[in-house]
């Protein structure tokens, strides 16, 4: 060999090790793509592998596929789901048919999956609708032949996803959550003391599967549906997680009144115990413009609590219990407005714990400093 070639293997070295282009910036990028009521998370890391978080509602499967055209993301190597409803999965299979998903990673198979509509009734009460039942076993369907068409990667709490670039644990999943703090000598969380106790959830989204993805410093969490009991369990009696600089917001900012049941109380998220205890620089709600409707604010209210908490939205909420507590405009990916391309928005995480967001719509970015 040449020095000539030598020095061009040098060069390129790097970058045949990496499996492809290297990323000098050494940083790692979230996109939070505005897919309407539920949630699609893009991640590329530095290493350039792609993560998507979720893959929103059927029918929002097209919004998912023009923001990957948009920014030339060709694959996606770990689909990590949430759990087992169609704003979460029902757009995998669609997409799993125009691009490759070389893994899928959940907590393993649904437990509402043939259920009867008697079953269904009793839980979904006011919002019941004959043949329930059987919408969720199609979805659920669909998505389990896309899956089996590529490697399935069944987690548990306390698991680590192998995704170069990025250290991912599994701290929530199938019901149960991690035991051990993922750091030592957490501070308690004062909210602890005012947390009730709640009706169980038995349907999916008390089985989401939540990550905490590290890059370097930068901490960000994601817990999907995760419902108030097993939530409040990373968090009291114990600190199990730690704060992190961004934070989607659980179950969409979902808060429920007890005039609704115990069942529906119980599917309320982000206490303060959850929020405080994370106490996270940057807020991010992925929810459609009609909100929750009968909802609460209570969530709403939490999230707007924390000192120096800001608020990042892909739509502006309109209407449901959530409305009236969106953040400033220029941190909101959708205003109401038709566009011809996906909105989105983007958080890019440095290793030393900084980050910056970007709103697609308006070009608008602040800089959020290191964790003290």
């Amino acid at each position: 060999m040449g020095s000539r070639s030598i020095l061009l293997f040098l060069l390129l070295a790097p970058c045949l090790v990496a499996g492809g282009p290297a990323n000098p910036a050494q940083v790692t990028r979230f996109y939070f793509v505005d897919v309407g009521h539920g949630n699609a998370t893009f991640v590329v890391t530095a290493s350039g592998e792609t993560v998507l978080l979720d893959a929103g509602a059927t029918r929002a499967a097209g919004r998912v596929l023009a923001f990957m055209e948009q920014n030339g993301i060709k694959k996606i190597d770990y689909a990590i789901i949430s759990h087992f409803e169609d704003d979460h999965m029902g757009g995998a299979p669609l997409i799993a048919a125009k691009v490759p998903i070389l893994n899928f990673v959940d907590h393993g198979t649904s437990v509402v999956y043939e259920k009867d509509d008697a079953w269904w009734k009793q839980r979904r009460g006011p919002w019941f609708r004959e043949g329930m039942g059987k919408m969720y076993d199609r979805s659920f369907e669909a998505y389990r032949q896309a899956r089996d068409k590529s490697h399935h990667m069944p987690v548990k709490a306390g698991d680590k996803i192998p995704i170069r670039g990025l250290d991912v644990q599994v701290v929530s999943a199938a019901g149960k959550t991690i035991v051990q703090p993922m750091i030592k000598n957490l501070p308690s969380v004062a909210a602890c003391a005012s947390i009730d106790k709640r009706a169980e959830d038995d349907a999916e989204d008390g089985q989401s599967l939540g990550v905490v993805l590290r890059h370097g410093k930068f901490r960000f969490i994601y817990l999907g549906d995760l419902t108030w009991n097993t939530a409040n369990a990373l968090f009291c009696p114990k600190n199990l997680v730690g704060q992190v600089g961004a934070y989607v917001i659980t179950h969409h900012a979902q808060s429920m009144s007890k005039q609704f049941g115990d069942y529906y109380y119980g599917l309320s998220c982000c206490s303060a115990a959850e929020v405080h205890g994370l106490n996270p620089q940057v807020a991010m709600l992925s929810l459609g413009a009609l909100g929750h409707r009968d909802a609460t604010p209570a969530a709403m209210q939490v999230v707007h609590g924390v000192s120096g908490l800001d608020l990042w939205q892909t739509e502006f909420i309109r209407e449901g219990g959530e409305r009236g507590y969106n953040g400033p405009e220029d941190f909101i990916a959708n205003l109401g407005q038709k566009s011809d391309t996906a909105l989105y928005i983007e958080l890019e995480a440095h290793a030393d714990g900084s980050f910056t967001m970007r709103n697609s719509r308006n070009g608008y970015t602040k800089t959020y400093p290191p964790r003290k």
